[in-house]
This record gives structure tokens, sequence and C-alpha cells, in this order.
């Protein structure tokens, strides 16, 4: 999908001449998004929020991902790669941290800076924003886009909740940019600042941000596209080593829970929740007030954390153990944070407030809605009630929708039709 499908931009493709119309992707989309009719996978642009749920579980590769090719870096003259904290957890032990952050420079780029980088000051952030808006009970974590979205479009309420400041990479491409161009005299469009990320969710953060007041990255590549350009210069970057900083404490903003506890202090209690299903559990609890008691809810949509995202190539428990290792075993950088302080205080990491997606409005005359709504019950009551999806919508109430919708016909329930003949008979 793109923007030619809607207003929405989208990093997921369907490839039709794979697809065979099984229906696993309608059963694990969140927002009721995609729909399987005449054997072929459609995705609902407007519903859809990006989380990489169908390409997880597509066993025949007929939903794709889709990111930025290498190649254009060189419309820049001076490039900077930012690497996402779950980057490092892909490679095997025999890679080491310094090589693979090295390899990556030497794919073109003029500087290559880590989320890992930020990760303290923005825990200090985080803090100082919970306690300056008291009024606002929990205070939802906005760093993964696609919870961010399933917010906007199925739990709008609480959008209000949300945490108002961007994310750390797009923090440290703010300081960046601002940094490169007095000190390299480049003009700001003359800077391409990319990022190296783990899912789908964050490479159409990328092209479409939310809440962001201009377009701050140029690019998004995906972590396994960089993950097998590096593998095939490693052995040279290996017998060539350089110097090169790196910062293992901040690698564990990658995994669920790290954050959280970071955050936690006495006068501050935080929850931490990954995984879509118990991300959508949590949200339905925050509505009804069940979870006032914490201040702060982390929620991350892929599995672990980061390490999780459907754009990494590595198991994600094995690059959680990896992480964990280098983060115990390594030495950070110093990070001189007065600038990332100065830019903080002059509003230049804030978000504007955040809209939400409508997507169940049936019609726009109440009075038509409504009839609509009866039309969607009556249908209801014919069907089985089993949300088999063998229909190709993911629920009996889903299939009715469309129906009155014009999108489906009753005849597609496959239930029904078995029993036709038997009716028949009779």
């Amino acid at each position: 999908m793109n923007r030619k499908d809607s207003k929405y931009f989208h990093a997921i493709q369907i490839l039709e001449d794979n697809c065979t119309g099984c229906t696993a992707c309608v059963r694990v989309c969140p927002t009721e998004a995609i729909r399987v009719r005449d054997r072929k996978a459609t995705i609902d642009p407007n519903r859809c929020v990006d989380c990489g749920n169908c390409v997880t579980v597509c066993e025949f590769h007929a939903i794709i991902p889709s990111s930025d090719p290498l190649d254009i870096i060189h419309n820049f003259k001076y490039k900077v790669a930012v690497i996402s904290s779950s980057f490092f957890g892909q490679f095997s032990e025999d890679i080491s941290y310094e090589n693979a952050k090295q390899a990556v420079l030497e794919l073109g780029f003029d500087e290559v800076a880590e989320e890992a980088m930020v990760t303290d000051f923005m825990i200090s952030v985080i803090r100082e924003y919970i306690r300056q808006n008291r009024d606002k009970r929990p205070i939802l974590s906005s760093n993964c886009p696609a919870v961010v979205r399933l917010i906007q479009v199925k739990y709008p309420s609480l959008l209000p909740n949300l945490f108002h400041q961007e994310a750390p990479m797009s923090i440290l491409t703010r300081f960046l940019r601002d940094r490169i161009s007095k000190e390299n005299q480049l003009k700001e469009e003359e800077i391409g600042i990319f990022l190296i990320v783990p899912c789908v969710a964050h490479v159409t953060a990328v092209h479409q941000p939310e809440g962001a007041y201009k377009h701050l990255q140029d690019g998004a590549f995906s972590t396994g596209m960089i993950y097998g350009k590096v593998r095939e210069i490693i052995k040279h970057v290996q017998n060539n080593p350089k110097d090169i900083d790196t910062y293992p404490h901040g690698l564990t903003w990658a995994l669920s829970g790290v954050q959280a506890e970071l955050v936690d202090t006495d006068d501050i209690r935080a929850l931490s929740v990954n995984g879509t299903e118990n991300v959508m559990d949590i949200l339905s609890r925050v509505e009804d007030h069940y979870l006032d008691q914490y201040d702060y809810i982390v929620l991350r949509s892929c599995t672990n954390g980061c390490v999780g995202g459907c754009l990494n190539v590595e198991n994600p428990f094995v690059a959680m153990s990896r992480i964990k290792k280098m983060s115990k075993d390594g030495d950070s950088k110093e990070i001189h944070v007065e600038e990332l302080e100065r830019l903080h205080a002059a509003g230049e990491f804030s978000v504007t407030p955040l809209a939400p997606r409508p997507i169940m409005e049936l019609d726009k005359d109440i009075k038509k809605a409504i009839q609509k709504m009866k039309k969607i019950n009556e249908f209801l009551t014919m069907l089985p009630g089993l949300n088999c999806s063998a229909c190709g919508s993911p629920t009996c109430y889903a299939l009715a929708e469309d129906i009155v919708l014009g999108k489906a016909s009753i005849d597609d329930c496959v239930v029904l039709k078995r029993h036709k003949p038997e009716d028949d008979e009779d």
C-alpha cells in the first residue's frame, strides 16, 4: 500500500500471486483491516496500523514489508545512519558490537549514531513529563508507532493520555541535524538522516509521522536488509578494525520491561506490556479506569519489545539474551546532554496532539447509520456466530457489516452454504 490508496502511507504490500486466501492474516489483525475475497487478501488502509502481525503469520510470503533502498543516501552530501537499539542483537557473538557498527559506517555513511545514545536522557524527560502532568493518569508511552496508531483507531478517548514528546530516534535526529549543519556549514536539505528500524510501523512513521511538526528523517532501512549488507563486508571490517564509540547500556531500551523499570521511582509507578493482544487488553482496562493507579504504562506491540519486530532476522529471545550480555559486559561512552537539554527546554521535542482515525462510521447521516445498524443486527442473527473467518471477514459481526456496506454477500458464509442443500431437501 502507499499514498495512492488513501491519505495514509503504509509499509506493507500484498503479492496477489502468492496469496492462497488462507485467512491467517485476517485472524491476527487487531483492527480488522484485512478481508479475503475471491481467495485474495486486501487491506483497508484506513484501518491498518502497520503492526506487522500479518507479515509474521503469512507462510506464503504474500504480505511483505517494504522499506527504502540503500542507494537513496547518495542524494545527500552528508549521510547519517541512526540505528535502533535492537539492531546489534541480530548478530552472532563472533561479530562484535564494534565491528557491526563499523560495517554500517562503511556502507556509505559519513556518521553512524545510535538510539542507545539518548535513552538515559529520555528517562529524565519522561519522568519530568509525568510529574508535570499529574492530571493525566496513566500516561501512555508513544515510542511504538503501531501502538500510537492503534489508539487512534480503536481507543481514541485515550489520545490525551499519550506521552507528547518525540521518540528517542527522532530526538536524536533533531539534535544531529542541528549539530551537523553548524559544524559543516551545510543546509538542512543537504543532510540525509536515515533510520535502521526493526518493524514496518517505524518505516511508516518516517514517511508519515504522527504529531511531528515536520518530517524529521529522509528514509528508513529494514534491519534485515542492512544486516545482509553488513554480513557481506564483515570479514573486511574484522581484518581492518577502527576505534568505534559504543553505548551498550542503552541497548536494553529494545527490551520490553526495561523502560518501565528505569522510569519507576518512589513517586512514579510504571507498568510494561508487550504483544498486540496484551496491549489491547490493557488499553481496554485503561479506558475503564481500571489502571488509574499507574503513572506510566509502556506499550510495545511486538513480543519482547523491539527485538520482536518483523524486520529483524534473529529470534527475539536470542536477540534479547545477546543485548543483555552486551549491556552487562560493555562500557558506554559518556554523552554530554547539555545541547539536548537546551533543545528540550525550547520545545523542540514536543509533538502536536493527535487526532483519531474515524473508521467505524457507517454513514454520515445519523438516521441512515441507525438503519444500517439495524440491518447489521438482522444479518447477525442469521449468521452462525462461529467467528471462523472462513468467509474472509474476521468475525460474523464484521461480515454482517460488510454485507450492509455492500462489500460482501450473505452467500460468503460457508457454514450457511453447507446447510442450504439440507434445508432444500427438507
